[in-house]
């Protein structure tokens, strides 16, 4: 259970947060996205697509952060194995994680007390605190991380915050704000939660709206749950047409040879290639 203090500073972030976006429609197009420390081009949506780097504290994308930085060091024999480098410092990944993460929050990075707030959540190197891995959260949003505030909505859900408890329909109406205020930000899983909410709520209008939102910043997985939903003559042919143009821009402008590379990469290794074959397959080495 969280502090009365930690209750307190999630409702004042919530209140100065809504105050922020009073004037933002919820349903207002994204149209500002993070772009990759390296390439400059927009972060994939999903977090799997994405690197934290526990060095500099940058989030790189999956072709950026990866296959060009498995190196081979050519003072060292032939046949040693690839090196993980930093793309953005060179350095490689710090060997203790957490006292990267702790020097990279006194540093006030909001995305390292995300990711220590993970760790709090798992148990993972630190014991293992839900009330911990909440404050780190209220940290990151009041750091201006957007994507904090829905993760800090399912908290605060109507199961006297059962953390095990992970339906959408056990959210608590603070729950449902935070994910707003996120969506206002320009949170898109943040839209795309609030659709697999009023979904199951039976709101099938804002569940669209919401999914269109999702869509036109080029998740494709929601295109495709418009397009289920066409089928169910519940959308406008003329309205799904102009979401899959602005989709179809949007889901252009995130491609890139190397996110390409690596997933073709990442295919092979799990299909029983080993890595540096993979490598050599698609051309890296």
């Amino acid at each position: 259970m969280p502090t009365l203090e930690l209750e307190a500073r999630v409702d004042n972030l919530l209140a100065t947060a809504q105050a922020e976006t009073a004037d933002i429609d919820l349903f207002a197009p994204i149209l500002e996205r993070e772009e990759c420390t390296i390439c400059m081009t927009p972060l994939p949506i999903l977090t799997r697509d994405t690197r934290f780097m526990y060095c500099c504290g940058k989030l790189i994308c999956c072709g950026c952060s990866t296959l060009k930085q498995m190196i081979t060091d050519k003072n060292k024999k032939k046949g040693v194995k690839h090196e993980m480098k930093c793309a953005f410092c060179c350095q490689p990944n710090p060997k203790n994680e957490i006292k990267a993460l702790k020097r990279l929050m006194k540093k006030n990075s909001p995305v390292a007390y995300t990711h220590m707030a993970e760790r709090y959540k798992k148990g993972d190197g630190v014991l293992q605190s839900d009330t911990k891995s909440l404050e780190m959260l209220v940290c990151a949003a009041e750091l201006g991380y957007i994507g904090a505030y829905s993760v800090i909505g399912h908290y605060f859900r109507k199961s006297d915050m059962d953390a095990t408890d992970d339906s959408l329909d056990s959210l608590s109406f603070k729950s449902i704000e935070l994910m707003e205020v996120a969506a206002k930000k320009g949170d898109i899983l943040a839209h795309i939660k609030l659709a697999e909410f009023h979904e199951i709520s039976g709101n099938t209008r804002e569940c669209i709206q919401h999914t269109v939102v999702a869509a036109n910043a080029g998740y494709k997985p929601a295109m495709d749950v418009l397009m289920d939903k066409y089928k169910q003559k519940l959308i406008p042919k003329e309205d799904l047409t102009r979401t899959l143009r602005q989709f179809q821009a949007s889901y252009d402008e995130m491609k890139s040879k190397d996110r390409d590379d690596f997933r073709e990469f990442s295919r092979l290794v799990k299909t029983g290639t080993s890595p540096r074959d993979a490598m050599r397959k698609i051309g890296i080495i």
